[in-house]
């Protein structure tokens, strides 16, 4: 390898511009502070990946072989004693280990029992800590290099700064404790009283929420524009619900749970705090209850259908009655002239027959008492009856086509829909039950991917949320069991406040107080749902591989 061990490179680590030797770069790549797709660049070059880089892939080899690394070799300057024996000069020599004194070896065994204090002066105390030897250093005996990172004198590798390295080891055995203990019911009472932790939070993405879901009943007003802002809340409450899941899940994850549930909107971003949480939502709900939207399209098709076809049914039989016939809407008007018509006819006869027998009495000298009834003719009492009933039902059907159906007519048509549907329901019913078990049994877990990957695409697909459930094992039954019981609560608490408010109900609107108290509480039952899925994948984080 022929490179210049002297030659200042740069380096971009997340956003900060660091200067080196190409000579040190080799430290960085085996402290792990250099890695493979990191930008590096060379004096005013253009930046590219550390990879790409030939003289630097034999130290990523090297780092991901496990063996040490490579050693650069610096040719400008000569040797103070001439070698005892000549050989050629070459840039870069292997070796199997650095090279360290036996005498400085002891001292760093010693000095790993106790990192409080540094190597070379032990009566300071240590400020950094090397990840490779684990010997304690003061400020003065590790390497600076841009600032924030620093080298260990003596073996080369990162060292850190010693308060990060004791959180660090209290967050390792706080996450090994956890997984000892496993997850249970005492992470169900923890998640119950974490949103209390942050009231100020919490009471105002409540209001948010609340708000949010009040918009989304804007739709039963009617308009284009009340529908527009009804999905557009359905959106800022998606956006908000799975925000907090999405936020709750990463905190806990990595171990914070410390943290407040509610994302930071400090940097705000369309995309990232609207767009791709209501996109993860409608992931979620696919993935989840999917299949039981499509049991159900395809029963209301093959319902509307027979329905239909039973009607027309109905129509041609009656039509097959002789002076029978099926009016549309527009012929509902004429069919009532029509029986007027005759009605006044019938009239107009029963009239005459009333005055040919008053004549014949006067005729005969018979005196008729004015409140005998008249003899009328058994098939003319028929048809009387039969046009009165006909009447009364094309008045009736008049007025539905002017003024909507009516709720007898509404319940006989959903009776007729509901018959319909018993006959196809052997296995519609069967499927749909079976979706939606499949529905309750994976929202879980299309939750727990969309909080931990925050894909879209992960979460759509169920091979990773089964994946998820079968490293979680028993813990997902507990999950399934836990948001059970959320469901539960939040059906209780609804009928409730239903019957309570039950005076403020509303025609067309419904009951808004009682809607709004019911989404308050189930703003907060997605908090707990939330905290629960972190503490499970927390607590399962070796079987999940979350953490690095």
């Amino acid at each position: 390898m022929t490179s210049e061990s002297n030659e200042i490179w740069q380096v971009d680590v997340n956003g900060t511009i660091y200067e080196a030797a190409f000579g040190e770069l080799s430290d960085w790549i085996d402290g792990g502070s250099l890695l493979p797709d990191d930008k590096v660049r060379r004096g005013n070059l253009r930046w590219i990946e550390a990879k790409r880089v030939p003289s630097l892939l034999p130290f990523f080899n090297a780092k991901e072989k496990g063996v040490p690394m490579p050693v650069v070799v610096t040719t400008t300057t000569a040797p103070a004693i001439a070698p005892a024996k000549e050989t050629q000069p070459t840039d870069v020599q292997a070796t199997p280990e650095p090279i360290i004194q036996p005498e400085i070896k002891s001292t760093i065994a010693a000095a790993k029992s106790d990192p409080a204090f540094c190597l070379n002066h032990t009566d300071f105390e240590s400020q950094f800590i090397c990840d490779g030897c684990g010997v304690g250093l003061c400020r003065t005996c590790v390497k600076s290099y841009g600032g924030s990172v620093r080298i260990c004198s003596i073996c080369g590798s990162m060292c850190k700064p010693v308060n990060e390295v004791h959180t660090g080891k209290k967050e390792e055995a706080r996450r090994i404790a956890a997984a000892a203990e496993g997850f249970g019911f005492g992470d169900f009472a923890n998640a119950l009283a974490h949103p209390f932790r942050f009231k100020t939070s919490l009471f105002f993405g409540a209001g948010l929420f609340m708000l949010f879901s009040l918009g989304q009943s804007a739709s039963s007003i009617g308009g284009i524009f009340m529908m527009v802002a009804a999905l557009f809340c359905l959106m800022l409450a998606n956006m908000l619900t799975f925000g907090i899941l999405s936020n709750t899940v990463e905190n806990f994850v990595k171990g914070k749970l410390d943290e407040n549930f509610m994302p930071d909107f400090e940097d705000f971003s369309l995309w990232d705090d609207v767009i791709h949480p209501f996109f993860l939502s409608i992931g979620v709900y696919l993935t989840s209850f999917g299949p039981l939207l499509a049991v159900f399209l395809v029963g209301m098709y093959m319902v509307m259908t027979s329905v239909s076809s039973q009607m027309n049914v109905v129509n041609s039989e009656l039509e097959k009655i002789p002076g029978t016939q099926v009016y549309s809407g527009r012929q509902l008007v004429d069919q009532s002239g029509d029986v007027k018509k005759i009605l006044n006819g019938i009239a107009q006869k029963q009239a005459n027959r009333v005055e040919s027998l008053t004549n014949t009495a006067e005729t005969n000298n018979v005196n008729i008492p004015a409140n005998t009834a008249l003899p009328v003719a058994d098939q003319e009492s028929r048809e009387q009856e039969e046009i009165w009933a006909a009447a009364v039902k094309t008045q009736k059907q008049s007025l539905e086509s002017t003024f909507g159906k009516t709720p007898e007519t509404r319940a006989q048509e959903n009776q007729q829909m509901f018959a319909a549907f018993l006959q196809l329901a052997a296995p519609l019913v069967v499927v749909g039950f079976i979706a939606l078990l499949w529905g309750l049994f994976y929202f879980p877990a299309a939750c727990a991917v969309a909080g931990y990957t925050k894909s879209f695409f992960a979460t759509i697909n169920p091979l990773v949320g089964l994946d998820t459930i079968r490293r979680l094992g028993f813990n997902y039954i507990k999950i399934l069991f836990m948001g059970f019981l959320l469901f539960v609560l939040a059906i209780f608490v609804g009928f409730i406040l239903a019957i309570i408010l039950s005076p403020f109900d509303l025609p067309g609107m419904g009951n808004l107080i009682a809607k709004a108290l019911s989404s308050m509480v189930t703003f907060y039952i997605c908090i707990v749902f939330s905290c629960i899925i972190g503490y499970a994948l927390f607590k399962s984080a070796d079987k999940l591989k979350l953490l690095r």
